[in-house]
């Protein structure tokens, strides 16, 4: 164990050895004195000096000596007692089979011979196997996982990025010395995985993974968190649902819009529940920002057939998605007028 944080570790015990050693020492010694002195005295002082050395060797046997390796629990396992150390304030290292004390620097115990780690730094003193292709990146000052073929390091970014990704990814100077949006943990020391998002804010994968099964949009700037291109197949699914499910009259609004992503906004847009689409764009990623009209007026405005209740050419409108271009109200209208002035005529 670390001898920094050896008295806080739930499962090693404080390091009483020592102290059992020193404390027998002078039992002993004041034994001997004892003895030493016991043909002076009386034989009713005789009876209580043995008496009180008894007391003191069945204090002494008590905390009988016995090996740390004993006094571990048997379920005992690494990642149970993973505790918050400054590792690279460890100085000496105390080897698990031996309990020889030595120096941090080294992989290899000096008494026995065993070897600490498949993997070792000196720097950060870190012992660890080589399932996750550890390496030590000068630049970032600290052991990374991956493989250093696998990775390069941007000054720009502060940060080892992916060697396919290096060339295409989005320089920012800072970008990573800052919390997850998601978990708030550190990016730039986290042992996982990160991912840029289009916008350029950076996020774990695997929070990335967790946050687009309910949301496609950045925790912090709200823009898009996936490409057009994967978005495509999302938003013409959306706008068939708008085509489909046509808003009635009672609930139509005219509104004006700003989208997310292109930030242009939008007015006298038609309103439906599903989302309005961005003109300019073509994304769902948009915010309402005031309502014009609402009610029977909106679908006035909008041009639907507001007395035709069902109707195919009412509903066909409405359906038409916000990319749609609205009938004129007066035409339709007028159309109204001229078929129940022939219906009149035909009565």
């Amino acid at each position: 164990g670390c001898r920094i944080c050896h008295d806080e570790c739930p499962v090693l015990p404080p390091p009483v050895l020592q102290q059992h050693e020193a404390s027998v020492a002078a039992a002993a010694a004041a034994s001997a004195d004892a003895a030493a002195s016991s043909s002076a005295t009386t034989d009713g002082d005789h009876d209580m000096m043995n008496s009180n050395n008894n007391t003191g060797w069945k204090q002494m046997d008590a905390k009988p000596k016995m090996e740390k390796r004993n006094s571990l629990p048997s379920d005992f396992t690494e990642e149970e007692t993973h505790h918050n150390i400054d590792r690279f304030a460890i100085k000496e290292v105390i080897c698990r089979n031996c309990f020889t004390r030595q120096s941090s620097k080294t992989n290899q115990c000096i008494a026995c011979k065993i070897q600490f780690g498949e993997y070792h730094c000196s720097i950060c003193n870190l012992w660890m196997s080589q399932d996750e292709e550890p390496y030590h990146c000068e630049d970032c000052g600290f052991c990374r996982v991956g493989g250093r073929d696998n990775f390069r390091h941007c000054h720009d970014c502060g940060m080892c990025i992916d060697a396919l990704l290096f060339d295409d990814h989005n320089c920012k100077a800072g970008k990573y010395m800052s919390n997850c949006p998601v978990c708030q943990e550190d990016l730039f020391s986290s042992r996982s995985a990160s991912h840029e998002m289009p916008c350029g804010h950076a996020i774990h994968w695997h929070c990335f993974r967790e946050l687009t099964s309910f949301d496609t949009r950045c925790p912090v700037c709200k823009k898009t968190a996936e490409t057009h291109e994967q978005m495509a197949p999302t938003w013409s699914a959306m706008a068939m649902g708008i085509a489909l499910q046509p808003v009635p009259p009672e609930m139509a609004r005219v509104v004006s819009i700003v989208c997310n992503d292109c930030e242009v906004r939008d007015e006298n847009r038609r309103w439906h529940f599903l989302g309005v689409q961005c003109n300019e764009c073509g994304s769902f990623n948009t915010t309402v920002e005031r309502t014009t009209l609402m009610g029977r007026e909106a679908a006035v405005f909008l041009g639907d057939d507001v007395n035709g209740g069902s109707g195919a050419t009412g509903g066909g409108d409405a359906g038409g998605g916000a990319g749609s271009p609205a009938l004129g109200g007066a035409g339709g209208s007028a159309e109204m007028e001229s078929s129940a002035a022939a219906a009149a005529a035909a009565a």
